[in-house]
């Protein structure tokens, strides 16, 4: 699979210490954007680039007294200081060699002099906060690791790495541990709500890691089969993770068929964990209601005895499996393969039913909320939306800035692009002041003009979308695509860089790690 297009990598690091600006940041915005996506560093060993096989990029955008400073940087995992050395690639799958959808990087890893004993890492989905420094976090490929919020400078991977749960293949080094790249977490407490799946019982361990480094850990013992458990909710009383018929399979992946699968005759299953007691019974409630998907999680409400989970719904997943596509088939990106629409489901405790409804017929996805409102009742969701794109039926194309009323059904919208070159990425929310009101703040969200290689971040006064950006920040240089990240508020952070970071004595790579 070639990366063009919004794919086509952001292949150089760089240092803007104060971006051009058009209109006015405001000044009481202090904090960093930070995103993390897929970018090669040198030409893949087996041909082809895949999101699982690239290393990861991290892009930081820092805000403070009205002015903006950028910089992208490679995460330095084992993988990447390993290639780096050796000045070019080294790691091979055993489902790369196809040059087709099915080639993932989610079948085993063929094992030679230079990669034995080396950490597979790429870190390339999500950067999140966390007790005072950026995690970058990938899928099915390693534990995360720590970043410094103005450098970007890999620090090394956290204390608690290596207790975390292994993934689809068996670690052979510190850091192949694995967790899923959409933990939560309580903006009070500071604790993180992460979780690791897999294709064998147990399939998911969960894991709920506090600042200080320590952490409880449970395995769903009773998880009904191997799901892609990509995210959660978070509610004042519940964890929630759907154990949803789109499938993970290393075997899969290795017989050259696609590492995915979609298995839509298999119940879609909820597990409702105490968050406050982890070791508590999981209740299970299994969804009597038609195949369907959900992928990005907006957020949740208890309201009495009942709980509503709110998300973009698919009728499939997202991504190609051997039941759409045969080997040999090119690749279909994310947004083309199905569509999706505001979603919600209504879970019955009393009756322990599972109700499914849409919210709204306008195509959509890349969910976001006052992320400070993690596991609290919330009102305000903010969601980019689309229409239909005519590269292929069900395809879909992101242009336009939603901000949604979640108890009224109430929403504005402002199209930030009809040029069908210009990607519009996943938003997030900069409260105001630190403890302002939910949903009093900015929006902000980056788009990547790819065909003339530039980027820029519009920054919208939350209090009304429909008036455009109040300010935007350009890039005089390609913005790489990024699937995931989060806003950091510098104004609440009790110590910046506080994590306790363990680095590990690598003897295969020689990597240059960094002392913390």
């Amino acid at each position: 699979m070639e990366q063009r297009g919004v794919f086509w990598p952001m292949a150089f690091e760089a240092t803007v210490t104060e971006c051009a600006v058009r209109g006015e940041i405001p000044r009481d915005i202090f904090g960093g954007f930070y995103r993390n996506g897929p970018t090669q560093k040198f030409p893949a060993r087996q041909g082809n680039e895949t999101v699982f096989t690239t290393d990861g990029m991290v892009q930081g955008l820092v805000i403070e007294n009205g002015k903006a400073s950028f910089r992208n940087r490679w995460v330095r995992t084992p993988k990447f200081c390993a290639e780096e050395k050796a000045g070019q690639a080294l790691f091979e799958w055993t489902d790369c060699n196809a040059q087709d959808w099915t080639a993932l990087g989610l079948g085993d890893i063929i094992r030679n002099r230079y990669t034995e004993g080396v950490s597979h890492s790429t870190a390339m989905v999500n950067a999140f906060p966390f007790a005072g420094d950026v995690y970058a976090v990938g899928e099915q490929s390693g534990a995360p690791l720590v970043l410094d919020p103005f450098t970007l400078e890999t620090k090394g991977y956290p204390v608690w790495a290596d207790r975390l749960s292994d993934g689809i293949r068996p670690g052979v080094a510190f850091g192949d541990r694995n967790m899923a790249p959409h933990p939560k977490w309580d903006s009070e407490t500071g604790v993180l709500y992460a979780w690791g799946y897999r294709d064998e019982p147990p399939y998911v361990t969960l894991h709920w890691v506090n600042p200080d480094g320590s952490m409880q850990s449970k395995e769903l013992d009773e998880a009904p089969y191997g799901t892609v458990a990509h995210d959660c909710w978070l509610t004042e009383n519940y964890f929630i993770l759907p154990f949803q018929p789109f499938l993970i399979s290393r075997e899969q992946a290795n017989k050259g068929i696609g590492g995915y699968g979609w298995e839509p005759e298999l119940p879609i299953s909820l597990a409702i964990v105490n968050r406050h007691d982890i070791d508590a019974p999981v209740r299970w409630i299994t969804a009597d209601i038609e195949p369907q998907y959900m992928m990005h999680m907006l957020s949740a409400n208890e309201v009495g005895d009942q709980i509503l989970l709110d998300a973009p719904l698919f009728q499939r997943p997202p991504f190609q499996t051997i039941e759409m596509s045969q080997p040999g088939d090119p690749f279909i990106p994310f947004f083309q393969v199905a569509p999706s629409k505001l979603g919600r489901w209504t879970v019955d405790l009393k009756a322990g039913t599972v109700r499914s409804e849409v919210l709204d017929d306008v195509m959509c996805e890349l969910p976001k909320i006052d992320e400070r409102f993690f596991g609290k009742p919330y009102q305000w969701g903010f969601i980019i939306g689309g229409q239909a794109s005519s590269s292929r039926p069900g395809a879909m194309r992101m242009d336009t800035l939603i901000k949604r009323d979640m108890r009224s059904g109430a929403d504005v919208r402002h199209q930030i692009s009809d040029n069908r070159h210009h990607a519009v990425l996943e938003p997030a929310f900069i409260p105001r002041t630190a403890d302002a009101a939910e949903g009093d703040g900015y929006l902000i969200v980056p788009i990547s003009k790819f065909a003339e290689h530039l980027g820029e971040y519009q920054i919208f006064d939350a209090a009304d979308i429909t008036q455009g950006p109040i300010a935007t920040i350009e890039l005089p240089f390609h913005m790489g695509w990024t699937p995931h990240g989060h806003w950091m508020d510098f104004r609440s952070v009790n110590s910046i860089g506080s994590s306790v970071v363990r680095i590990p004595a690598h003897h295969g790579a020689e990597a240059p790690w960094i002392a913390g």
